[in-house]
């Protein structure tokens, strides 16, 4: 797996104020135009968790969990009440366990 590009599209968006605004309203079209400018690529697997901004399965990938929830609370704050985000990134987590973090 390619956690170092799958974390560092993750570092991009939350570090990047246009790089997130363009993720947040296409973040397929995102994905598939910053991994085209990489010399690694992700893995299917990791490219469709990011193109549906689905951070259980990111987690599950083993996304750094810090900037996992950094990045899920920015891509989806205009989406869904905070608490109920806090709640299901936790119960998300929960069912991936401790995912290995190596690369």
């Amino acid at each position: 797996m390619s956690k170092y590009l799958m974390n560092k599209i993750i570092h991009v968006v939350n570090m990047n104020q246009d790089a997130e605004k363009e993720y947040r309203a296409k973040p397929r079209e995102f994905v598939e135009k910053w991994e085209k400018t990489q010399k690694l690529k992700l893995e299917p697997e990791e490219r469709e968790a990011l193109a549906t901004k689905d951070y259980g399965k990111l987690y599950a990938l083993g996304a750094h969990p810090f900037t996992l929830w950094s990045f899920t609370e920015a891509v989806w704050v205009d989406e869904v009440p905070r608490e109920q985000l806090v709640k299901d990134y936790k119960e998300k987590a929960a069912q991936a366990g401790y995912p290995s973090f190596k690369s």
